[in-house]
């Protein structure tokens, strides 16, 4: 039985993250001691619990049983030690992945918050502006901005970021002085590539939406900041990265009596956590907060 309690264990960092290499990795094994386990796991049950293939693995329907199971042994597991050792502080590890441009957002003080006071959480945040795959990745929470494409991911909408639109002075005195989103059309947008080509803008219950068009394009919101700030074109930037800038006029706020529709950001994570997985302490402290 303890065997088998062992390997569960493996098995279920195995499943969580996505191969025998990063669970090894996570584990502090060698990638053959894993396999090994979860084959003599296998062989004694008399089952398939995971599909291999080159490129990733996948649970069979006895596999996703008893990964469930296993990830309620090693919550009550966890929190048992916790209840013995006479404190509740919260051990283990955490990786989390952010848009680069959050950096400075408030969500990284409540990160930083949350690891105050869970100081026996080993944290990893990896700020990207790539979507990393979850499981490929070992990222047990992810924030993400904007639409999110289906999947069998769970998601929650935690906030809406302000965006403004914005050029730099030299941009701006090459055209005409703009009083509507449509005076606009022809003017260079800097586009971000993880983001739709469509824009939405309201005033007074009218909405106007434009489709952008430009030659320069990046995977990054401070990138598109800085080309804006070059003078390449006009932008719909995060307010919280763009603040410093307009206070001294080396942006322009453009339309200023129009709102730019806002972004919503979600955070992502993978299904069948417990009330008790790292993963749920800081989504319901980010809820709290």
């Amino acid at each position: 039985m303890i065997d088998d309690l062992k390997a569960m264990a493996i098995f279920a960092e195995t499943v969580k993250r996505g191969s025998f290499r990063a669970a090894a990795k996570s584990l502090q094994l060698s990638p053959s001691v894993v396999s090994y386990q979860i084959s003599q796991l296998e062989e004694r049950l008399g089952t398939t619990l995971l599909y291999r293939s080159t490129r990733k693995l996948s649970k069979t329907a006895e596999g996703e049983t008893l990964f469930n199971h296993a990830t309620v042994m090693l919550d009550q597991a966890e929190l048992g030690i916790q209840n013995v050792s006479g404190h509740n502080m919260a051990t283990g590890k955490l990786n989390i992945t952010l848009p680069l441009s959050m950096t400075s957002d408030v969500i990284t003080k409540q990160i930083a918050d949350f690891s105050k006071q869970n100081p026996g959480i080993e944290m990893h945040v990896l700020y990207s502006d790539n979507r990393l795959d979850l499981t490929a990745d070992g990222i047990d929470l992810a924030f993400r901005m904007g639409s999110l494409p289906d999947s069998a991911l769970n998601a929650r909408k935690v906030a809406l970021k302000e965006r403004t639109l914005a050029c730099s002075p030299e941009y701006y005195a090459k055209h005409p002085v703009p009083k509507t989103p449509e005076d606009l059309i022809g003017w260079n947008w800097i586009k971000h590539d993880m983001l739709p080509g469509m824009r939405s803008f309201s005033k007074d219950g009218k909405t106007f939406n434009m489709e952008l068009k430009g030659n320069i394009s990046a995977n990054s919101a401070e990138a598109m900041v800085k080309f804006a700030l070059y003078g390449l074109g006009i932008s719909t930037a995060a307010r919280w990265l763009i603040e410093d800038e307009l206070a001294d006029g080396r942006l322009v706020h453009v339309l200023p009596d129009w709102t730019v529709e806002p972004m919503p950001l979600y955070a992502v994570w993978h299904g069948n956590i417990t009330e008790c997985s790292n993963t749920r302490k800081l989504l319901n402290f980010l809820k709290d907060n």
